[in-house]
């Protein structure tokens, strides 16, 4: 009776050792290989073989939405969970810079992979007190083909053509005059080819 009772002990002590060593070994790669400072200078370019992505969402009425609706504008697709406390950090930020764009040339689209969607999204919407987002759900990983989304928050910023051009897996400081310098730049690119925003290198602007 008590070797019963030890032999699954064992293997649990192992399996969750196991884990945390495997979850270690993810994390310390990706932020090697994506270091962040926290600020929008820290995006990086996309690969150059990177599909316009083709998906459907579903908005907060459980309606399908193709991705490709918003074709025409500058796109900032923010993945995210409620179960992420940095992306739940970095809602009320998206909220506020969404209000300084006119949402025909600039949308900010919060797009959660809860696998349950708007029955635990809207919670939050409503105590986040979101005035300027509406809230998309992924609940079959459809973004998952075109996107690295084994980490979040995750942000990719597609241009008018609906063309990723750059991404930041990390939390963000959207409420500095940084990050809208950068979605300024995007707006103003209509061409077909679009270049990844650099930041200034002035030494008066930190963030």
């Amino acid at each position: 009776m008590k070797l019963k009772n030890i032999i699954p002990l064992q293997l649990q002590i192992f399996l969750v050792c196991l884990i945390a060593i495997f979850s270690f070994s993810i994390n310390a790669y990706h932020e090697k290989s994506e270091p962040s400072d926290g600020t929008v200078r820290s995006f990086i370019k996309m690969p150059k073989n990177s599909k316009v992505p083709v998906a459907t969402l579903l908005d907060m009425n459980s309606k399908p939405v193709d991705l490709s609706a918003f074709k025409g504008k500058v796109v900032l697709l923010n993945i995210w969970a409620t179960w992420c406390s940095p992306c739940l950090r970095e809602l009320p930020a998206l909220d506020r810079l969404q209000a300084k764009f006119d949402q025909s040339d600039f949308v900010v689209l919060p797009v959660s992979i809860d696998k349950k969607g708007i029955k635990v999204t809207l919670p939050y919407h409503k105590k986040l007190g979101l005035k300027n987002l509406e809230f998309y759900h992924d609940v079959k990983n459809n973004l998952g083909q075109f996107f690295p989304l084994d980490v979040v928050p995750a942000t990719f910023i597609l241009d008018r053509n609906g063309k990723p051009i750059s991404f930041m897996r990390s939390f963000i400081d959207w409420d500095s005059d940084l990050a809208v310098k950068m979605f300024e730049y995007y707006i103003e690119q209509t061409g077909n080819s679009v270049l990844m925003w650099e930041p200034p290198k002035e030494a008066n602007i930190t963030k």
